[in-house]
């Protein structure tokens, strides 16, 4: 009789050495039945008592396998099925609180009749088959991680209480911090700063960045966003464009469609290197990546001449180009520094990079036209000359000290914008509920801008 000793880590699969212990077990019964009645009943022989101890000893390792090899099957079954379980969860959270806010209109209503005991009963026990099925989803997908308030082991917990437990920080709703609107746990993403959003803001968020450069990467308090916090609330489309725009940013010198109902950006993959000639995925349209106007069929690219004309419209007009991405950008007021949507940071006076220069870090012409429009823009136009004289005179005299404000952690919302609202002195996009402002130097910002640009 051939003995395979079982080994704690079988060199092949599960399967294998699961048949092989089978096959050494019907030996072993084999050699039992085949020595019954050769020896007494109450002193078995020393291989009897040999066999019998091995034969449990496999027995007990078959079984550890057998178990070992359910576990795994469980658990790529929860793998593969733990969208579907979330989002059963999500509907069975959304279901159990709109029973919850019927039963309260009821319960408040004095008109409407309380229900019999028969019926409260049944009720009562559909909550506690509800909630079952929900914990056993939550244990079973891991859909909610709620490591926020378990920093220290407390005492093994019955599984009624863990129901309970669980109901309660599902039910729990926390505050968006874009928005400021509240939303139950499970709607919300949590970024790496701590921070909550609800899945409308930071969709939106990362859809402003596909086409605001200064927004990408998406970020909060200064920390880039993960991709995988928010992939799963995005549709395939909004995903493609974002993964796009990724592509975009990340490529120097850029080149986009040259027809004008378009203007899709090409892929570096799509220009041919010798050539230079660009096919529009969308419209199949041929631009010539040198100068984005239309492809020169057979001949040489000339200089094109708007860009030019460009460049000398800006020299005229004391404008200045980015020395990173060759971006034209103007100073409407304020100090010297300039940041451009690439992050390059210059001298808006000598085009240097910033602090590399001997300019001066601000011209106090400016200074006092950026006086005058914030206190234009808080004091509205029916001001009084003499009022408004004085209010400038005292924004002026705190500008020239708070002119280069990082504006770090010193905003304040500001409510009441009227029927036009606010608008964002960074993006230029209009909020109607509130904006932020800064304490020192009196910009007005949205919350993506405050989060991501500054």
């Amino acid at each position: 009789m051939s003995i395979v000793l079982p080994h704690a880590s079988h060199p092949g699969p599960i399967d294998d050495e699961i048949a092989a212990l089978t096959l050494q077990l019907e030996e072993i019964d084999l050699f039992s039945q085949s020595s019954k009645g050769k020896h007494p009943a109450d002193h078995p022989p020393d291989i009897d008592i040999a066999f019998a101890s091995f034969q449990a000893e496999i027995q007990g390792y078959k079984t550890f396998l057998d178990d070992e090899k359910l576990a795994q099957s469980i658990a790529a079954a929860v793998h593969t099925d733990s969208p579907l379980i979330g989002d059963l969860t999500s509907q069975d959270v959304q279901a159990h609180e709109d029973r919850c806010f019927a039963l309260e209109l009821s319960n408040n209503d004095p008109e409407i009749e309380a229900p019999p005991p028969s019926v409260h009963s049944d009720l009562q026990h559909d909550v506690h088959d509800w909630m079952s099925a929900v914990s056993g989803n939550m244990a079973a997908a891991s859909v909610i991680e709620f490591s926020d308030d378990e920093t220290e082991a407390g005492p093994s917990m019955s599984y009624r209480e863990r129901q309970a437990d669980i109901m309660k920080k599902l039910s729990m709703e926390f505050q968006c911090c874009a928005c400021t609107d509240r939303f139950p746990r499970s709607s919300m993403v949590t970024t790496t700063c701590s921070h909550r959003y609800c899945v409308d803001c930071i969709k939106i968020l990362f859809m402003r960045s596909t086409h605001d450069e200064g927004l990408y990467p998406p970020r909060c308090c200064k920390n880039p966003i993960p991709l995988a916090l928010v992939a799963k609330y995005m549709d395939p489309d909004e995903l493609a464009t974002f993964k796009l725009a990724t592509v975009e940013y990340a490529t120097p010198n850029r080149t986009y469609c040259s027809n004008h109902t378009c203007t899709k950006f090409i892929v570096p993959n799509s220009i041919e290197s010798g050539t230079n000639r660009a096919t529009c995925s969308k419209c199949g349209t041929e631009t010539c990546a040198i100068c984005n106007n239309a492809y020169h069929q057979g001949s040489d690219c000339p200089d094109d001449p708007s860009l030019r004309q460009t460049r000398e419209l800006a020299r005229e007009m004391g404008w200045q180009t980015c020395y990173a991405c060759d971006r034209v950008v103007q100073l409407r007021s304020g100090c010297n520094h300039m940041t451009c949507p690439c992050k390059a940071e210059f001298c808006y006076v000598c085009g240097v990079r910033w602090k590399e220069c001997n300019c001066n870090t601000a011209d106090l012409n400016r200074i006092e036209e950026r006086a005058e429009e914030i206190v234009d823009r808080d004091a509205g136009p029916n001001i009084l000359p003499g009022e408004r004289r004085r209010r400038v005179h005292q924004v002026f005299a705190e500008l020239q000290d708070n002119h280069e404000c990082e504006h770090s952690r010193i905003f304040e919302r500001i409510f009441g914008g009227g029927r036009r609202g606010f608008r964002c002195e960074m993006c230029d996009a209009r909020h109607r509920k509130y904006i932020l402002q800064c304490r020192l130097c009196w910009l007005n910002v949205c919350e993506d801008c405050r989060r991501n640009r500054i």
